[in-house]
């Protein structure tokens, strides 16, 4: 038998076993032709991959596949070594390694090309030692976003006022304008799925809450604050690119759990590296050294932190959170995405940690290394979800992505 996609389902084709949803609920039996009813049904159900009947795969589908193996070859090749250390053969890497080579698959038929990072691009190791770097120092002084952007913190004033309202919030928000029509375009974007347009920041404050509307006005601020970061040391484009990517695994994951304030965990994935932008902008020189480390020593980008640094983002992320007074659900999520361990797995971190791993499985972006960091296997089945959810969760980042780039940069 053979793993078919939906896509690339047809009339006739015969179901080579029961077909469930990811939550075990029965909907087809094996031995069953595909009617053009059923793909309906399927897609409805979130279901993107079945098993089918060798004899009844039809010789227009193994063309189709056989036309597609060079792509799926070199799409091979290349995540092959993007995921290095992740063990392949163990689940869910190895579902997760599946969609993405369909994925990439796909992207090199459009054209798409893949990049590899040289080593060389950084300054090598030098002999010469740098001062230790302090992390009280990272979070004081002139970096810019260390103080609270001034809206954010206009925003915050309204909700501790004795009188605070979701007019009073609205307000706040209102005065800027570019932050106004950007957080209009989010909360009508599929990123929410409301039924009716949303007009108004009142309208939106009362819909989300004042909290998760004023976070969610941070990290649409956060995004056009750095601009002092050296690009050849990272791409912006590619960071935001990233970090967009993780918010909408996270909060996909979040409703596929049918989590509570599933729209919060899009905020936490978009601010979840927040930390390395401080040290990007702060010790660029020590921090190019440990982006060398981890290139030459095939290091997720974290642990070559820890070894030049002595701290890695996720710590100075967690500071600057509590800084500024993010909700201790936010702050966890950004402190705990690369050691959920540390954590005692708690839903947050561990939802994150997995939310990220997909997002650079999935992103075709480069975001400083090209590996895509180990899984914590506790982290996984801390969170709950089998396998077979996968695929609809990755077919409903994809459709919003360009969407959400678009409100985010134009």
């Amino acid at each position: 038998m053979a793993l078919v996609y939906i896509d690339d389902l047809a009339v006739g084709m015969v179901l080579a076993e029961d077909l469930f949803t990811s939550k075990g609920r029965f909907i087809l039996a094996g031995g069953m032709a595909l009617q053009k009813e059923h793909l309906g049904i399927l897609k409805s159900w979130g279901i993107y991959e079945v098993e089918i009947a060798d004899e009844s795969l039809g010789e227009a589908y193994l063309r189709r596949q056989e036309v597609a193996a060079g792509q799926t070859e070199t799409a091979e090749a290349y995540l092959w070594r993007r995921f290095a250390l992740n063990d392949l053969e163990q689940e869910p890497i190895a579902t997760i390694y599946r969609h993405a080579v369909r994925r990439f698959s796909e992207s090199l038929k459009k054209g798409w090309d893949p990049v590899s990072l040289q080593v060389g691009e950084l300054p090598p190791m030098a002999d010469e030692k740098l001062p230790p770097v302090s992390v009280p120092q990272l979070l004081r002084g002139s970096v810019e976003l260390v103080s609270l952007p001034t809206v954010y913190t206009r925003i915050v004033t309204a909700l501790n006022s004795p009188n605070a309202s979701s007019q009073n919030i609205a307000e706040a928000v209102s005065m800027d304008a570019n932050l106004t029509v950007r957080l209009l375009r989010l909360v009508n974007s599929p990123l929410f799925g409301f039924t009716s347009r949303i007009d108004s920041i009142s309208r939106a404050v009362s819909l989300l809450g004042t909290n998760e509307l004023s976070e969610l006005a941070l990290g649409v601020t956060v995004v056009s604050q750095f601009k002092a970061i050296p690009s050849e040391l990272l791409d912006m484009d590619s960071f935001w690119r990233h970090s967009i990517h993780c918010g909408l695994f996270a909060k996909e994951l979040a409703a596929q759990l049918d989590v509570t304030g599933s729209e919060n965990y899009f905020t936490g994935g978009l601010l979840h590296d927040i930390g390395r932008l401080i040290m990007l902008e702060r010790i660029p020189e020590q921090y190019s050294r440990a982006i060398a480390h981890a290139r030459r020593e095939h290091l997720p980008m974290f642990r070559a932190e820890q070894d030049c640094l002595q701290t890695d983002h996720s710590i100075i992320g967690k500071l600057l959170a509590m800084r500024w007074r993010l909700s201790p659900q936010l702050t966890r999520m950004i402190g705990g995405h690369h050691s959920p361990n540390m954590t005692q797995y708690n839903l947050e971190s561990s939802l994150l940690h997995v939310a990220d791993l997909l997002a650079h499985a999935f992103g075709h972006e480069v975001n400083l290394t090209n590996e895509v960091p180990p899984l914590q296997e506790k982290a996984w089945q801390a969170i709950g979800l089998n396998e077979e959810a996968l695929a609809p969760v990755i077919r409903r980042v994809d459709a919003e992505f360009g969407e959400i780039v678009r409100v985010f940069f134009g």
